[in-house]
């Protein structure tokens, strides 16, 4: 019998049919669309949370520079001071040394 009531007919279209859809199976279920939407929401908000700690970062580092600008400040004052206590010893020290009557030549 190799009708359409034949078993082994029957058996070969079966396992056909079978191996058609087995072969588009990829053994691994879709993942759902809520899925999908949790999975990228949490890439989301770990990505918002390491860019949060890096700007923590970036603050305590410009916390420690303004601390070394604000004593380079604190450091250069004296030295301003000297430095405008010396001009003014220079200046004291060149006029004693000009003849009467001649002009500076910064006037």
């Amino acid at each position: 019998m190799t009708g359409a009531g034949d078993p082994a007919e029957l058996a070969r279209r079966l396992r056909e049919a079978t191996e058609r859809v087995l072969s588009g199976w990829s053994g691994v279920r879709p993942v759902p669309p809520a899925t999908l939407s949790a999975r990228q929401l949490q890439a989301v908000l770990d990505d918002l949370a390491a860019r949060r700690a890096q700007v923590q970062a970036l603050q305590a580092q410009l916390g420690v520079f303004d601390e070394q600008l604000a004593t380079l400040e604190t450091s250069l004052g004296p030295l301003m001071e000297w430095t405008r206590t010396w001009a003014g010893v220079e200046g004291a020290i060149t006029d004693m040394w000009r003849l009467p009557g001649s002009r500076r030549s910064e006037d």
